[in-house]
């Protein structure tokens, strides 16, 4: 997001940014997984004008459908037709926790969290025998480690699970693993190798 400074292109990303929302929530998948977050810079960058010039950036090529391609394109030109007054502010603040490779700096015990809750998380979805993003988004996982509710006990991080969007049975299966990944002061295996390997999962 810093390489996009104009008003019109912020609201090109909010735009597709919610449209991917309401896409990744309706087929039950992470968002990543429907758009990545550098198409979408992409595609504020260039403001492109129909469905082909969009298909020409990267994350929008030959493997996006033409229904696909008319769904971007059209929340692109909703942003093109906005009025001045309805562009963001520039300024406005950024809600959500950093970037998980920026949190060994400007938090390490976040980071000792994080990279619990991934090994765990990931334990857990392998027993299950589901892709770790159907059993919980990495935005959630995310979000609860970064700012852990207090005390984070079984009752407040279940409610925080629910406050995300979680389901009623991702919610029963992920509070254990998150409650005990809050309390991980990072010696227990967290040696930093699986926030490497899964930092793009998770």
């Amino acid at each position: 997001m810093h390489k996009v400074r104009r008003r019109r292109q912020m609201a090109v990303v909010r735009e597709l940014w919610q449209t991917r929302d309401r896409i990744a929530q309706r087929r039950d998948i992470s968002p990543g997984k429907v758009l990545s977050d550098a198409a979408i810079v992409e595609a504020a960058l260039a403001l492109p004008a129909d469905a082909p010039a969009l298909a020409a950036l990267n994350g929008f090529g030959p493997r996006a459908g033409r229904r696909q391609l008319e769904q971007w394109q059209a929340a692109v030109d909703r942003a093109r037709a906005l009025s001045e007054a309805q562009l963001p502010q520039p300024g406005q603040p950024v809600t959500g926790p950093p970037p998980p490779r920026a949190w060994a700096d400007k938090d390490p015990v976040a980071a000792a969290r994080l990279s619990a809750a991934r090994a765990g998380v990931s334990a857990l979805a392998e027993r299950l025998n589901m892709p770790q993003e159907n059993l919980i988004t990495p935005d959630t996982v995310r979000r609860v480690c970064w700012e852990p509710p207090q005390p984070a006990g079984p009752e407040s991080v279940a409610a925080a699970l629910a406050g995300y969007g979680a389901r009623p049975w991702q919610v029963e299966q992920v509070t254990p693993v998150l409650v005990a990944a809050l309390a991980s002061d990072g010696s227990d295996g967290s040696d930093g190798s699986d926030g490497s390997d899964g930092s793009e999962v998770v």
